[in-house]
C-alpha cells in the first residue's frame, strides 16, 4: 500500500504544518511531495500526475497552512478501506471571517458562473461520515484511480470551471465520473492564520453575530 502526501505550496511553509507532518502516524509506504508554485492549478495538477506515474494507491492532499492530528492519515485510510469509499475529507474552515466550513451540500455547474447553484453546509452531521457535493482540498484523501478517471474523461483535472476554484472544479468533475465525496466529522483540521481557525473559532463567531445565514 503506497500513499503520496501531496502538498502544494508557495515560497514558505508554516512551522506548525511541518510539526504536524513530522508527527503524522503512518501505515504502509508513505512519502510526501511538496511542490512550490505560484499557480495552484499547476502544482495540484503536477502532484496528481506524479501520484499516477509513481503508482501510488492513495493521495492525501494537505495544504501547507493546515495543522492536523497525528492520526489523520490512519483515520482517513480507515474510512476509505473499511467504509469502501473513494474520497474522504476532514473538516477545514475558511481562514477569515466568517470562518465557515469549506463544505458544500449543493454544487451545481450552470452554463455560466451566474447560473451556478451552490450552498455551504454549515450545520453538518457530527455522528458519522456524511456526503457532500464539494469541499476544499485543505485535507482530503482519495484513491489515485479517481485522478486517472477524471483525467481520462475530462483531460483537465483542476482547471477552473466558471465561478469555481480548482478544488471545487475537481469535485464537480469527480462526481461527473460517478464518485461520491464523503467527510469524516471526527477529523478536525486547523487552518493557520493569525490564529488557528477550527470549529471552535467558527462557533464563537456565530455566537457573536447570531441570525446571519451563512449558507
Amino acid at each position: 500500500m503506497k500513499t503520496m502526501i501531496a502538498v502544494p505550496c508557495m515560497d514558505q511553509v508554516q512551522t506548525e504544518f511541518c510539526q504536524s507532518l513530522f508527527n503524522l502516524q503512518r501505515v504502509g509506504n508513505v512519502y510526501a511531495k511538496l511542490l512550490q508554485s505560484s499557480l495552484l492549478v499547476k502544482s495540484r495538477t503536477d502532484l496528481a500526475l506524479m501520484a499516477v506515474q509513481e503508482k501510488a494507491d492513495y493521495v492525501l492532499w494537505i495544504d501547507s497552512d493546515m495543522i492536523f492530528p497525528d492520526t489523520l492519515l490512519i483515520d482517513l485510510m480507515k474510512d476509505i478501506e473499511d467504509g469502501k469509499k473513494d474520497i474522504v475529507a476532514g473538516v477545514c474552515h475558511m481562514r477569515r471571517e466568517p470562518y465557515k466550513p469549506v463544505l458544500w451540500s449543493k454544487l451545481r455547474q450552470g452554463l455560466t458562473a451566474f447560473e451556478n447553484e451552490s450552498e455551504n453546509l454549515v450545520d453538518y452531521p457530527r455522528d458519522g461520515l456524511f456526503e457532500v457535493e464539494g469541499c476544499g482540498f485543505g485535507c482530503i484523501m482519495m484513491k489515485t484511480e479517481v485522478i486517472s478517471a477524471v483525467r481520462d474523461k475530462y483531460s483537465d483535472l483542476f482547471g477552473h470551471l466558471p465561478g469555481y476554484g480548482e478544488d471545487l472544479s475537481f469535485c464537480i468533475r469527480a462526481r461527473g465520473c460517478g464518485y461520491r465525496i464523503w467527510v469524516d466529522p471526527k477529523v478536525q483540521v486547523g487552518h493557520k492564520s493569525s490564529i488557528i481557525v477550527d470549529d471552535s473559532v467558527f462557533q464563537a463567531f456565530r455566537k457573536k453575530l447570531p441570525g446571519i445565514d451563512l449558507r
